[in-house]
């Protein structure tokens, strides 16, 4: 817990650097919120768009579009979106400091940025339905590709000793432990 905090005091800090615990435990702790919205959000919809659908209200569910539900799940929805976008820049930040823990520039982080371009074609079906499920399989081979090297970035050891993002955070607190221990 003391590092999902530690991250949110370094909200918007891209300097220095972020061991794997605490990269790992801010991403576990996100996703965990993110699971529970989530779940309460999903049951939510569903059971009021089954309410919907046996009321006659939605007689042809296929083509509704999007439905974000009413009352409450909306107010989850929302809340879901604004916890997106407020975890969003420590999030970013807590993954340049990893990479910078390893040795690595923080500008690694615009890979995550390439597939923009897909998602707006995808989102206004700009083209016609084989462009879009090209476009579809190939943002899930790079999703895939990206998640994994982003977990493999962040199981990486930090860079012993200082490196030109500064001083390894583990053995400072390894440093700070032996000194509250007396040795």
């Amino acid at each position: 817990m003391k590092y999902f905090i530690k991250c949110w005091k370094q909200y918007a800090d891209f300097k220095g650097r972020a061991r794997r615990k605490e990269y790992w435990m801010f991403l576990l702790f996100n996703y965990i919120i993110s699971f529970i919205l989530g779940t309460i959000y999903y049951i939510g919809v569903m059971f009021q768009a089954f309410a919907k659908f046996s009321s006659g209200e939605m007689h042809n569910m296929a083509f509704n579009g999007l439905y974000f539900g009413s009352g409450w799940v909306l107010v989850i929805f929302c809340i879901m979106m604004a916890y997106g976008l407020v975890v969003l820049l420590p999030t970013l930040a807590v993954m340049v400091r990893r990479l910078h823990d390893i040795g690595r520039k923080g500008t690694w982080l615009f890979l995550l940025l390439v597939p923009i371009p897909l998602y707006v074609i995808m989102w206004f079906n700009i083209f016609t339905l084989w462009v879009v499920l090209t476009v579809g399989i190939l943002m899930l081979i790079y999703s895939l590709v990206i998640t994994i090297l982003y977990i493999v970035l962040g199981c990486i050891d930090g860079q012993k000793g200082e490196n030109q993002y500064g001083p390894n955070p583990k053995e400072m607190e390894d440093a700070e432990k032996r000194k509250e221990l007396g040795y």
